[in-house]
């Protein structure tokens, strides 16, 4: 696509290319730099809730929901995981990364080499993502210019809760089918 649009521009607009590709640059490292102090923030946030014991809390608050969604898993997959989907539900994406990250190779066994059903689960989560808050994209609309940026909360609120049940009902219907898997 690149290639195809600097040769339209070649073609059509010689004159604006090099204009265009450092307006453009310049917009990507500036939206960048945005994003990453959202990020930082957020990230940050998380950190104090892990080191405070709030994620410990919140783990053992959420216990029957992930015991339903990922089967019995160890104290600490289950703080990786509340962790995931609370700084998810907050809009902080790249800070629940990391968490599902740890927690999917904790779930893992040795020589495991096809994911679980518990870890496609936390896949789906973090691709869907639940949010209340969606602060990334409040933080994106703030920045360019947006009148009204919190006027995003509900229709997030929706569409992620939507589907994030749908993502969960078709892992749950493809657990109940897969018959080469021990469910924990």
């Amino acid at each position: 696509m690149i290639v195809a649009s600097i040769g339209w521009m070649l073609v059509f607009d010689p004159g604006n290319v090099l204009s265009t590709m450092l307006g453009a640059s310049s917009s990507g490292i500036t939206l960048a730099i945005t994003l990453c102090g959202i990020y930082i923030v957020w990230m940050g946030v998380v950190q104090v809730a892990i080191d405070s014991g709030i994620i410990e809390k919140l783990a053992k608050l959420m216990e029957p929901v992930i015991r339903f969604l990922f089967g019995k898993q160890s104290k600490e997959v289950n703080g990786l995981i509340a962790t995931n989907i609370s700084a998810n539900m907050i809009g902080a994406g790249a800070a629940a990364t990391p968490a599902a990250i740890s927690a999917i190779e904790k779930m893992a066994k040795p020589g495991q080499t096809k994911a679980s059903t518990p870890m496609i689960m936390l896949f789906i989560l973090s691709a869907t993502s639940m949010q209340i808050l969606p602060t990334t994209v409040i933080g994106l609309l703030e920045k360019h210019g947006a009148t009204n940026a919190s006027s995003v909360i509900l229709p997030t609120i929706l569409v992620s809760t939507l589907s994030t049940l749908v993502g969960v009902i078709i892992v749950k219907v493809y657990g109940a089918f897969k018959k080469d898997e021990v469910q924990t």
